[in-house]
């Protein structure tokens, strides 16, 4: 079906395309079937979100309990209790960090938003309103609404779309790939501190390729924007609550992050985001109006996706999945290097705990792979040239294995 033809508008679609993804009915641990039964390995786990994979029968079932209990109780007008038990659980694992507020949106590019409104209010409940810009890295994802925007630095989601006014007000730097380029990061930071906002960044460039940190730079980084008072916001929407086999990964390089924003992995694949901040930003907002944070939804705080969380959290612990994530996207990368090295136009494959990319030399080459895997089965993201793997982190052994051959035989048909 083309999409012209059909009523829906999905999401990153060119509306004259043939709309060729599988329609998919029902998901089963690292399995989706589409509507004639036939089953493709879900490679993403949605997007990075099903970390406990498809149906998991212990998640359903807490999540049926809550929709027979309460769905939804605005928290404008009314407390419940879920939202700050997610809170207290947020902060006992990040004890020692000072981050122990919590804020509680949908979707990660709300997150970003939230997070960038707390440091731009943050500068204003301390007198100083001229700290209005942003510094982002160039190749960084942090969502596509008109906010988050100001903070993405991917042409494919800017150009031509986010108006200069709020693109004139982000400064730009490049991807470090040395640990001295933190050089250039405290030139910046000592002649514009006076109008700095705030700096955010991923711990690992999840749409960059699975880019990884030079070792030390987000420590380092963190030094410099405590010594000139400007909020670090540390974006975990992807890498978070598992995915690199960590909770706060920002924090587990040696960062100490003012604030923090957790989603996908943390619902489960129930949409929830949570905005962590420390109590030297939120202390700011104590008081009437003008100090307190002006900023909310009417899901803020949605129980569902508390009930999601505070789920995903409790199984993560007591199955030890941290370190099985880690291990299991250790072996993953291993397989392929092992068996995907002569793809045509394949460069390099990189990754952390159940976050991988393989680069390749172009778009093109990029899509063909994409194409050839989906045909096999398998269902994989790609990002420019780049191609993408996050399967849930309850993958077996066996389904490693299921899932490395059916990709060695897609690229091998290349």
């Amino acid at each position: 079906m083309n999409s012209t033809s059909n009523p829906y508008w999905p999401p990153y679609t060119a509306l004259a395309e043939k709309d060729e993804r599988p329609i998919i009915h029902r998901g089963e641990g690292v399995y989706l079937y589409d509507e004639r039964g036939q089953r493709y390995f879900d490679g993403m786990s949605g997007c990075y979100n099903h970390c406990l994979g498809h149906s998991h029968p212990e998640f359903i079932a807490s999540l049926q309990q809550q929709l027979s209990t309460l769905i939804h109780a605005c928290n404008i007008y009314s407390n419940t209790q879920l939202p700050g038990e997610l809170a207290e659980k947020l902060a006992a694992k990040l004890l020692g960090t000072g981050l122990r507020k919590t804020f509680i949106v949908g979707s990660g590019s709300e997150g970003v938003e939230s997070a960038l409104k707390m440091a731009w209010q943050y500068q204003v409940n301390r007198s100083r309103p001229a700290r209005t810009k942003i510094v982002a890295i160039n190749g960084a994802y942090h969502g596509c609404t008109l906010g988050a925007m100001m903070a993405t630095r991917r042409p494919f989601i800017n150009e031509g779309i986010l108006p200069s006014l709020l693109d004139s007000n982000t400064i730009t730097m490049p991807p470090p790939e040395h640990l001295s380029d933190i050089r250039g990061w405290e030139t910046l930071l000592e002649e514009q501190e006076a109008t700095i906002a705030a700096v955010i960044i991923e711990p690992i460039m999840a749409m960059e390729g699975t880019r990884l940190l030079p070792e030390g730079f987000l420590q380092q980084l963190s030094q410099l924007t405590k010594k000139h008072d400007i909020p670090l916001i540390c974006d975990e929407v992807y890498c978070g609550v598992g995915r690199a086999g960590t909770f706060c990964e920002s924090v587990s390089q040696g960062a100490q992050p003012d604030i923090v924003i957790f989603s996908k992995c943390l619902g489960g694949g129930v949409p929830i985001t949570a905005v962590l901040a420390t109590e030297a930003i939120t202390d700011s907002f104590k008081g009437q109006m003008p100090p307190f944070f002006r900023h909310g939804h009417t899901q803020s705080g949605n129980l569902l996706g508390c009930r999601a969380a505070l789920f995903v959290m409790d199984y993560l612990d007591a199955h030890h999945l941290y370190d099985e994530v880690t291990a299991k996207g250790r072996t993953l990368l291993q397989l392929a290097k092992q068996y995907f090295p002569q793809t045509e136009g394949l460069i390099s494959l990189q990754g952390k705990g159940l976050m991988l990319s393989m680069t390749f030399e172009s778009l093109e080459q990029c899509g063909r792979a994409q194409a050839a895997i989906r045909q096999h089965g398998v269902i994989v993201g790609a990002a420019g040239p780049y191609l993408k793997l996050a399967p849930a982190f309850t993958i077996s052994a066996n389904e490693t294995e299921e899932l490395i051959q059916r990709m060695t035989t897609a690229l091998g048909s290349l």
